[in-house]
């Protein structure tokens, strides 16, 4: 995304939460996107750049937003996270309430609770869902692991979301074969989302690489877990797109547990609890 296209349209709304357009008013990437993305990322380009709010970016997002219809729902996916250089998104709540737009977030940062009060607020006017992603029950020691994105670390700021309220839910990314892909971390992280009473979990099965991600992947395999190196370059090569063995199992896991806590995972009744028009079913898998 180039300085001057801040607002991207999504060309199929029952996929990405039903967004309609794509939002990103800073320049650099979560680091994160250096070594891997998920089919979950709308944004899955790697800015080699410091991560900053660009205030000319926002102008211009601001701007855009004039050309859009309301009720139309603008998402901030976390390349980079929102809340990286701010404390707040009051003012960005407020130019989205006068244009009567509804707000997706994917954040782990605790900083959101800055704002609870504003989005309680937004949310009993306007459509809002908020996107907690995790790539594992608890930590796993790997440089390419932000070490807040786990149910464990984000258990507090969970709970603290949904006692105000508010349309909460977990995505759980990206799953790595050998690394956070067996199944007794997809049920912990179930129960766990149980327990929490959210609204909706989300996983990707499929990780995904260019050339440049790639590269930086297997350098990190190759310090932190040259155990896996050999059964990583037999098993996958330089192919772009990954997917766990245990594949066929994880989706019996996720359909059949989370059905049992009463948890969305379906994109299409994920979407449904925030927005009221209509979309077109579609498949999980």
């Amino acid at each position: 995304m180039n300085s001057f296209k801040v607002v991207i349209i999504n060309k199929n709304r029952t996929k990405f939460f039903g967004v309609d357009y794509f939002a990103n008013v800073y320049d650099g990437s979560k680091e994160s996107f250096k070594y891997f993305a998920s089919s979950i990322d709308p944004l899955m380009n790697y800015q080699n750049e410091i991560v900053k709010f660009n205030e000319m970016k926002y102008q211009l997002f601001r701007n855009a937003l004039f050309d859009i219809e309301p009720g139309k729902i603008i998402g901030f996916f976390q390349n980079p996270d929102i809340y990286q250089d701010l404390e707040t998104i009051d003012f960005i709540l407020k130019d989205l309430q006068f244009r009567t737009l509804g707000l997706f977030i994917e954040t782990n940062s605790e900083k959101i609770l800055n704002d609870l009060d504003a989005l309680k607020e937004f949310s009993k006017k306007l459509p809002l869902i908020i996107a907690i992603p995790v790539h594992s029950y608890s930590n796993i020691d790997m440089s390419f692991f932000d070490k807040t994105c786990n149910m464990e670390a984000m258990t507090k700021l969970i709970h603290k979301l949904k006692d105000a309220g508010l349309n909460v839910g977990v995505i759980f990314k990206p799953l790595i074969p050998k690394i956070n892909d067996e199944t007794m971390e997809l049920e912990k992280i179930i129960e766990k989302c149980d327990s929490l009473n959210v609204d909706f979990i989300y996983p990707s099965f499929t990780v995904y690489f260019d050339s440049f991600k790639l590269k930086n992947f297997y350098d990190i395999i190759e310090t932190e877990k040259p155990e896996l190196r050999n059964f990583m370059f037999d098993k996958f090569g330089q192919k772009n797109s990954w997917e766990s063995d245990n594949l066929a199992e994880l989706k019996k896991i996720l359909v059949f547990n989370s059905k049992k806590s009463k948890i969305k995972y379906a994109m299409k009744d994920i979407i449904d609890i925030y927005r009221d028009d209509a979309f077109t079913q579609l498949k999980l898998f």
